[in-house]
């Protein structure tokens, strides 16, 4: 099912938890600088984003050069896999399920590592051994993963990445929802872009600057013959000009970002404790959001008191009472355990 979260349009009217956007919304600057890129839509808008890039190249510490933005990260992805037309691509269950979808767009075969309830749904040695065994190649993971929030240690990540490196496999590391972590420069590939040619990172503003509607991702690569194939799957002009100020605008914001993340950490802390309370399985959660089982007919109850959950039933790897709900501000989180306590 080609179902995700954030479906306020047929939802009106709703408190929404479905989606893991920044609850703070976003800064005042990237508003502002959207705006302005609005005045300035009787030009076309720069196709090799070259300001753009620049500032992001500043903001991750990279270079300009090993940077394609997109129309959102889903949009790179896409990109990505029809350039590269793998045949065969390892993917974790549960696991976000564009990857899936596009995978199949290009008529890859996928193959399937299934998580565990009982080790958190962490991968452990026995997907290493997968890896060391399977013949694929691509494999697309999550850092945090989506939808259970788990986080890859740095020296566990270091073991995925030599082992497709020695087998020349493409590894794609989602870091969408990184920038949330206290440490997140700790827990990123980036720092191996340079060493690993087949090593293709992720990212958007969508999640940290909740700017979901404007569509500002962007994938970082050192193999340059990579990102020329990628970008000849891109449209022209692939990103807007209200999206290009807005994303360089963010860039400025990490003071911002660091302050939110911050609270946003204290608060899910919170949330964890007091859903473990009300007899929930709560997960250990790394990013802006919770993972946890309970009974079915949990998303239907808070619909019915107007608040939006995301029912995870449809992940490959889960089903019927399994959930996750975006981490808010306390107010709105207390509306959420009053809904979940009555139910």
């Amino acid at each position: 099912m080609r179902v995700h979260g954030g479906d306020i349009y047929r939802n009106p009217g709703v408190l929404d938890f479905s989606a893991n956007c920044n609850c703070y919304g976003m800064p005042a600057s990237v508003q502002e600088a959207a705006i302005r890129g609005v005045r300035c839509g009787n030009a076309y808008p720069d196709p090799e984003w070259e300001a753009l890039r620049e500032a992001i190249a500043d903001y991750e510490g990279v270079k300009p050069s090993q940077i394609l933005c997109g129309n959102g990260a889903s949009e790179l992805l896409l990109a990505l896999v029809e350039a590269l037309q793998p045949r065969r691509a390892l993917l974790t269950a549960p696991c976000f399920l564009e990857y899936e979808r596009v995978l199949a767009a290009v008529g890859a075969q996928t193959q399937w590592h299934l998580l565990s309830k009982k080790d958190d749904y962490l991968p452990g040695t026995a997907f290493l051994d997968a890896l060391k065994k399977t013949d694929v190649d691509m494999v697309i993971l999550s850092n945090p993963n989506n939808p259970t929030g788990t986080l890859l240690s740095p020296e566990y990540l270091k073991e995925i990445i030599k082992l497709t490196k020695a087998r020349g496999i493409t590894l794609v590391m989602d870091e969408c929802f990184l920038d949330f972590l206290e440490e997140p420069e700790r827990c990123s590939a980036k720092q191996y872009l340079e060493s690993d040619r087949h090593l293709i990172l992720l990212k958007a503003f969508t999640k940290t600057f909740a700017c979901a509607g404007l569509r500002i991702g962007y994938l970082l690569c050192d193999n340059q013959d990579m990102l020329c194939k990628c970008k000849m799957h891109l449209p022209e002009w692939n990103i807007s000009l209200p999206a290009t100020y807005a994303g360089i605008a963010a860039t400025r914001e990490r003071e911002w970002l660091r302050e939110t993340a911050e609270s946003i950490r204290t608060e899910r802390e919170w949330l964890k404790e007091k859903l473990t309370e009300l007899g929930y399985r709560v997960f250990p959660g790394a990013a802006n959001f919770l993972f946890f089982t309970g009974k079915a007919g949990l998303y239907e109850h808070c619909l019915s008191h107007n608040i939006l959950i995301r029912d995870c039933s449809n992940y490959r790897g889960l089903g019927a009472g399994a959930y996750r709900v975006c981490v808010r501000r306390r107010e709105e989180n207390e509306w959420l355990l009053a809904a979940l306590r009555e139910a």
